[in-house]
């Protein structure tokens, strides 16, 4: 059910509320309804659409200062992706979701904040807000080929992730890079600069990535801490008969040690180790930028209406 066909139902439970609908025009828009909403005072921003849409409002949201305004985002799923609300135990059914909406009280979650560069001009830096989770490796790699291809979009969101997977990890070189986990009350171990051969890593606020892929089954969106799950050294026989089932099923963590490792933390910084490497970065599945790059946790940064 899209917004349109919401509309009458809206109409009736909120009569003599004000209230108004807009419909978003071109990728970005929904960040500047959500920012335009805050600043004219309304004290719910209801996203309705997928993963992609509810980012974009998040980060208009936080752009706007939402929460510091007393303002609220409720969330009605009706895209191809539903990655967050997996997580937020949202309804899936739109007028369960409304009923939520008009009749709980908002809660506190932690939102996500990475700094990453420009592909295309790489003095320049991207910065962006992410509710569920930003990654980078090759997750990063399937994004932008997804973005890229005009077969893609015929492809229900879910499955495409998984097509895409396999077409991408066939050729996928993984690139090497160093990394720092760990923010100002860590200890200095924790900090050390490392060096791996990145598969994937995910600096997890949520639990799902890519369309029900379980990559982050301990997070938690209000601990205060990102999960921050990763992939490394893999051959490519190890990516399909033991990361790929692991990410079905939430067990990545089963791996061996020198494969796979998981802290949560709310600082993480990484870059290539050859500058030359173009490491994508994806935040709630859309392309962020390129390596180097920097996450910080906000915690407690955005007020939400999800079940209790």
């Amino acid at each position: 059910m899209d917004g349109k066909k919401l509309e009458p139902t809206v109409f009736t439970r909120l009569k003599g509320t004000p209230w108004k609908a807009e419909y978003t025009q071109h990728s970005g828009h929904a960040s500047d309804l959500a920012r335009e909403f805050v600043n004219e005072g309304y004290h719910v921003i209801v996203a309705v659409g997928g993963d992609g849409t509810i980012s974009q409002v998040v980060h208009g949201y936080m752009l706007a200062d939402g929460n510091a305004k007393g303002c609220a985002i409720g969330i009605i799923c009706s895209g191809t992706g539903g990655d967050f609300v997996r997580t937020a135990l949202t309804p899936k059914d739109p007028l369960k979701a409304l009923d939520l909406i008009l009749s709980t009280e908002s809660t506190l979650v932690d939102v996500g904040h990475i700094t990453c560069t420009n592909p295309d001009a790489p003095s320049v830096s991207s910065e962006q807000y992410f509710i569920n989770i930003c990654s980078v490796g090759i997750s990063g790699a399937i994004i932008k080929r997804v973005e890229s291809s005009s077969t893609a979009k015929h492809i229900s969101g879910g499955l495409v992730y998984w097509i895409y997977t396999y077409l991408t990890g066939v050729g996928y070189k993984a690139p090497l890079v160093k990394y720092e986990i760990g923010g100002a009350g860590s200890h200095d171990t924790e900090k050390k600069v490392q060096q791996m051969e990145l598969y994937i890593m995910a600096v997890a606020n949520g639990s799902y990535l890519g369309g029900n892929m379980h990559i982050a089954p301990k997070a938690n969106i209000s601990d205060g801490k990102f999960d921050v799950v990763c992939l490394h050294n893999l051959s490519l026989v190890d990516a399909i008969t033991k990361a790929s089932p692991a990410l079905k099923t939430g067990s990545l963590m089963n791996l061996p040690a020198h494969q796979a490792f998981t802290q949560k933390e709310t600082v993480v910084k990484m870059s290539p180790v050859d500058p030359a490497d173009k490491v994508y970065v994806e935040a709630d599945g859309e392309v962020a930028g390129i390596l180097p790059a920097t996450w910080k946790m906000i915690p407690h940064g955005c007020r939400m209406i999800l079940p209790k």
